[in-house]
């Protein structure tokens, strides 16, 4: 999982996946976040201090890619600050995780707000000077992805009212909602194929992953399967579990001969299996087994042990 966890932020660190996710987000697959207008931010150095009193969070550190949004809007420039969560596996509390991210970002940014308010005096009145943040001041707001890569469904709730115990619909009305932001592998053909850059292309793999007809299809039917980089390659490989072979002298991989060496690879265990079996029950000997498929005693040996098969 700790190997996942990195690849994962690797590949969504990058500018132009993590543009190209927010731009599915907020706009449908319209490019209009442009790559060059994010900027990393460090999460570590993320902390808060209310009225004097630090409240620190590991949560809060443990954002997986962090970055701003600087691009002109009409007159004004535009701000946004945007997180992106990595999951492998369903997490059914996700909803409360984000909330409290964005709740900390949210505080940081009124912390930050009132010391400078304070040093340089911009306080103008006991109101103001209390809270620190004047009347005319105002949060960049944030924006918290959870990016799913796993194969199974995902059926953890979307919002904090789904997560609530039933209460009666005159207190329900006040109780204020919040909605995850999610991207997962389930997503409609039609909706992965609005995502430009690699990361609709790893989504498709997993999609496909559990059914080797559909998958095959898929990489047929999609001629970008056949130029994938070896960090979105080594993605799909540790978030599906198969055994893709990836040479790291090359920057790309094809995945379409990838996934037929490993359909052929899957026959020839498949054969070798029968094989020592037929053995162990003592139907054949190992002369004679090696003998029917044109190998020697020592070659057979040598292929049970690439497959775990010890006589």
């Amino acid at each position: 999982m700790g190997n996942l966890d990195i690849i994962s932020k690797r590949f969504m660190s990058d500018n132009e996946v993590f543009a190209d996710a927010f731009n599915y987000l907020l706009y449908g697959g319209d490019q209009k976040i442009k790559p060059e207008d994010l900027k990393p931010l460090d999460t570590s150095s993320i902390s808060v201090e209310i009225n004097g009193n630090k409240v620190s969070s590991a949560i809060q550190k443990s954002r997986d890619v962090f970055k701003i949004l600087s691009a002109k809007r009409t007159d004004k420039a535009g701000f946004l600050i945007l997180g992106v969560e990595n999951q492998a596996n369903i997490h059914y509390a996700m909803p409360v995780r984000t909330m409290l991210y964005d709740s900390l970002q949210y505080a940081s940014q009124v912390d930050l707000k009132s010391k400078e308010n304070r040093k340089n005096k911009k306080c103008s009145n006991s109101d103001e000077f209390l809270s620190g943040f004047t009347k005319e001041d105002r949060l960049i707001p944030v924006i918290t992805l959870v990016m799913y890569f796993g194969s199974n469904k995902w059926d953890a709730p979307t919002n904090i009212k789904d997560m609530f115990i039933d209460v009666d619909e005159a207190i329900a009305k006040y109780l204020p909602n919040y909605n995850l932001n999610l991207i997962s592998p389930q997503l409609s053909d039609m909706e992965l194929a609005k995502l430009k850059s690699e990361l609709g292309i790893v989504l498709q793999f997993i999609k496909n992953s559990n059914d080797k007809k559909k998958l095959k299809e898929s990489l047929e039917n999609n001629s970008k399967f056949h130029n994938v980089s070896n960090l979105s390659a080594t993605l799909i490989k540790e978030t599906t579990g198969l055994n893709l072979k990836i040479n790291k002298e090359k920057e790309s991989i094809d995945m379409c001969q990838a996934v037929n060496e490993l359909i052929e690879d899957g026959k020839k265990e498949e054969k070798y299996n029968t094989v020592y079996n037929f053995i162990k029950q003592g139907l054949v000997t190992i002369e004679q087994a090696a003998k029917s498929i044109g190998l020697t005693q020592k070659q057979l040996l040598t292929e049970f042990k690439q497959y775990n098969l010890a006589l």
